[in-house]
């Protein structure tokens, strides 16, 4: 056996592999019970099984390139993305949304690829600095947050934008910025978001879009005849589309029979099919057409609640566990390297799919809005499995190489001394690592 090849396998973070491989085949599986069980064959399962041989070989390129190389190509990376995230938005529109660039038959979403593009910048900006110590050394790592996110916002794809903000905190927290800063941030932010603004109801709206923004709104002004004018509402709502308004609406009266049978609908039926698998699961799709053949995007946003129809608590229970062994592994692989660029890219990968995963599953239950967030490495999606793979790909990259200390450790920070102090890195792994 090659030297290299050796070393390669000796190093290789294997259970984050097996659990990897583990979810995508389970993903395969539950986008087939969700065919099956809607009499379709749309054929999304072979699709998927084909994105997942191109995701692992993904995860082996990430793997293969030393992750020094990942942070010095970070800003041109980035800028490509920002690139293609403002081109996606000149391209004609599929699904009434412009998130995808087609390359002959493949189509591909800049957004995924801005998650990774996002961390690697951060990690390479923050790794030597300590500015980020003080309030106004936060102002670059955040404008560099919003640049990405606006752009995908409008395209729109709201569940992604939302990933960004937490996957910052994870890293500055990490990196040694101060918690009252952070704290602060957030406090400012949240009351912001429930400033009142006044948003016009123009005679051109629909009936039930002034409804709906009332049923929200903080006052109502209204004419002679009794009809909504203008609303109050809190900044984010006078801006979100008439579709977000229906979700948070329906998830804020999921209870209400009227809400679950309208814009409840997918939450409702998101409950039901989760459900229905009780403990074991059911199994058996042929009779379970009224559970999954109602729920629409079951295959994507709403796999989890596939998987508790098909496999039950269990089934949930294990999925998580997988995640789980993913998330041990990586904090240990994010606690025993010294290199600062490269904790900070472990904690970002790791931060990026707890956000993912806590979303997804929040929204399936019903304890957070639906915002179109899929379960990483198990929905279906080339595009978001291919990025999730790289990204665990460059985490295990961390672990196979890890960097010799020569001095006091990165993001070690006393009362009266707080400096950046740079490690030399010299891998005790494969020698390809600089």
């Amino acid at each position: 056996m090659p030297e290299t090849l050796r070393r390669y396998l000796r190093y290789t973070s294997w259970p984050i592999l097996a659990a990897m491989i583990a979810l995508m085949v389970l993903g395969v599986l539950a986008i087939s019970a969700s065919e099956l069980a809607e009499g379709e064959a749309a054929g999304f399962s072979t699709r998927q099984t084909i994105s997942a041989c191109v995701a692992l070989g993904a995860f082996v390129l990430a793997t293969v390139v030393p992750y020094p190389r990942v942070g010095r190509l970070a800003y041109p990376l980035f800028g490509i993305t920002l690139a293609m995230l403002v081109l996606v938005l000149f391209l004609p529109e599929v699904r009434e949304t412009h998130r995808w660039i087609a390359l002959g038959p493949v189509q591909f979403q800049p957004s995924e690829v801005a998650k990774i593009a996002f961390i690697a910048l951060l990690a390479w900006y923050l790794r030597y600095r300590d500015n980020y110590r003080r309030l106004t050394g936060l102002i670059v790592p955040f404008v560099l947050t919003l640049v990405p996110m606006v752009l995908i916002l409008r395209e729109p794809d709201l569940g992604t934008a939302l990933l960004f903000l937490p996957t910052l905190y994870f890293m500055l927290f990490m990196a040694g910025a101060k918690w009252r800063h952070l704290l602060g941030i957030v406090g400012v932010a949240t009351a912001l978001v429930f400033v009142p603004v006044p948003h016009r109801i123009t005679e051109a709206m629909q009936n039930e879009e002034a409804a709906d923004r009332a049923a929200l709104a903080y006052w109502v002004e209204r004419d002679a005849d009794r009809k909504p004018t203008r609303v109050w509402l809190a900044a984010p709502l006078a801006i979100m589309k008439q579709h977000q308004i229906h979700r948070i609406d329906g998830w804020l009266r999921q209870g209400d029979p009227r809400i679950a049978m309208g814009r409840g609908y997918q939450l409702s039926h998101s409950k039901t099919a989760l459900a229905s698998g009780m403990m074991t699961g059911r199994g058996d799709w042929s009779d379970a057409d009224t559970y999954l053949s109602l729920l629409p995007e079951d295959h994507t946003d709403f796999i989890f609640s596939v998987i508790g129809g098909q496999w039950g608590f269990v089934g949930c229970v294990g999925v998580l566990a997988l995640y789980a062994v993913i998330f041990v592994f990586g904090i240990e692989i994010a606690a025993i390297t010294h290199d600062p660029f490269a904790r900070l890219l472990a904690v970002g990968v790791l931060a990026l799919m707890l956000a993912q995963i806590f979303i997804n599953v929040g929204m399936t239950m019903g304890l957070m809005p639906i915002t179109g967030m899929t379960l990483p490495l198990v929905s279906y999606g080339g595009s978001s499995l291919v990025v999730n793979c790289a990204a665990l790909g460059l985490l295990v990259n961390v672990g196979m190489r890890r960097p010799i200390l020569l001095s006091k450790r990165p993001f070690e920070y006393g009362p009266e001394r707080e400096k950046p102090v740079r490690v030399g890195v010299m891998a005790d792994a494969p020698r390809s690592a600089e």
